[in-house]
């Protein structure tokens, strides 16, 4: 028998899914007002976000989650897109995370290690998660609980460790009113980070048949998880700021500066930096199966509903795993690491160019979130619906701004950039048009699976 999730066991889950560490130093080397932006996002955006995510839960379960519910308001077209957006991007996201991965296990083992055995690890990092997609529930489903509390320590003592080191040494950036009033220059094309550092409250709904009352545990269970994940954000971000000036805050290196400089007087200094190494890593790791699980899932279902190729629902015949998009998905990653590794100069720049592209196709199929949630609210006959507006507006408006800032940042417009991005925007676009208007295939009658 499978063992239900507790309301413990989804507030780590949300945690492990939201809470990233990749995206950290890129969020604070917006500069100080960074830590404006993050409170402004969290009421703006994350609450928002959160409470219509519970809402929709509770109102419509399914292992779909916003795929089920852009059907129900959409219809099955939108779903298909949808549901090909939120699968394809966790598969773009991968390669971001753990080129990253490898960066860091690079900077921290092996200093100056070559390009090529970054991508080596990246590989290996990547084929990993998708085998704990596959695997039974019950084991699977310890790695983002174990990643949640691992990720929860990095970040509290990146916070402690630059908060320690303004005291000792004193503050890299001055903190003052000035400093903190967001500003429109070159430093906010990092802004998408921060609204994709808050997304994933709805990823927990893809399982809601696995909880022991979701009705009762989903909303309490995203709001205690929003308010621990936006403080350990804030937390981290700050003690980043005071430790290192905004202009050495390396997008792939940040963390790991941190705690370079703030463990090195300690006693066994290497050592701690090692476990806290570790921890980083399994985090890079947990954080892509959390994702992994929720998006492989969502497509196994859309390739059962036929809105989807029927490869995408072949599922383990004992756990009902998404065996299928699983391996999909690891096949695109791989696929694109060794396509961009073939064109970055390094790692940092492999690790942008792939990290700000599939964020740009991970914020795509929430645009409709927010619209969904207006018809199903008045489809069940909800009154007040301009109250429901001051969920829904601002929301969107920031979700909005963020994809325009990943096409045409801040600060300068570079050409190239701009020409690779939309050009890599339109074949995941045609290829998701390609496949969803394909000739209706037979309705799958039982389960595609493998033992």
């Amino acid at each position: 028998m499978v063992n239900k999730l507790t309301k413990k066991e989804i507030t780590l889950f949300t945690i492990s899914a939201i809470l990233t560490i990749d995206g950290i130093a890129a969020a604070a080397a917006i500069g100080v007002q960074s830590l404006t932006w993050w409170v402004l996002s969290f009421i703006c955006f994350a609450i928002p976000y959160a409470l219509i995510s519970a809402k929709l839960g509770t109102q419509f379960p399914s292992k779909g989650g916003i795929v089920h519910w852009v059907k129900l308001a959409l219809g099955d077209k939108w779903a298909a897109r949808t549901s090909w957006l939120y699968w394809i991007n966790v598969a773009l996201w991968m390669p971001a995370a753990f080129i990253m991965l490898a960066g860091f296990s690079a900077e921290l083992f092996w200093p100056g290690m070559p390009l090529y055995w970054q991508i080596i690890i990246a590989l290996i990092a990547t084929w990993i998660s998708v085998a704990v997609c596959i695997i039974s529930p019950d084991s699977g489903k310890w790695v983002p609980i174990i990643g949640a509390w691992c990720k929860m320590l990095v970040v509290l003592l990146l916070g402690i460790g630059g908060v320690m080191m303004a005291f000792e040494q004193g503050v890299a950036n001055t903190i003052n009113i000035s400093n903190l009033t967001p500003s429109w220059d070159a430093g906010l094309q990092f802004f998408p980070v921060i609204i994709f550092s808050l997304m994933g409250f709805d990823l927990i709904c893809c399982s809601g048949d696995e909880m022991e009352n979701p009705k009762r545990d989903l909303p309490i269970s995203l709001l205690v998880a929003g308010v621990i994940i936006t403080a350990l954000y804030l937390f981290a971000v700050l003690g980043i700021l005071v430790a290192i000036p905004v202009e050495d805050i390396g997008l792939v290196t940040g963390l790991l500066q941190t705690f370079e400089r703030m463990l090195a007087p300690l006693p066994f200094g290497d050592i701690l930096l090692y476990m806290v190494g570790f921890m980083a890593i399994f985090s890079f790791i947990a954080n892509i199966v959390t994702w992994g699980m929720g998006a492989n899932r969502a497509a196994s279902e859309a390739a059962h509903d036929n809105e989807l190729p029927a490869v995408f629902a072949i599922d383990h015949k004992k756990y009902g795993t998404p065996v299928g998009a699983s391996l999909l998905t690891g096949v695109v990653s791989t696929t694109a690491i060794l396509l961009y590794g073939t064109m970055a100069s390094s790692a940092e720049g492999l690790f942008w160019a792939l990290f700000s592209f599939a964020n740009l196709i991970f914020l795509l199929p929430y645009l409709a979130l927010f619209p969904t949630y207006m018809i199903l609210q008045k489809s069940a006959g909800k009154k007040a619906l301009s109250k429901q507006l001051l969920l829904v507006v601002p929301a969107m408006a920031f979700l909005v701004q963020a994809i325009v800032f990943f096409i045409f940042p801040p600060g300068g417009f570079n050409i190239n950039d701009f020409l690779v991005t939309s050009l890599g925007l339109a074949t995941v676009l045609l290829i998701g048009e390609y496949v969803i208007h394909q000739p209706l295939r037979k309705t799958l009658t039982e389960q595609v699976s493998v033992s």
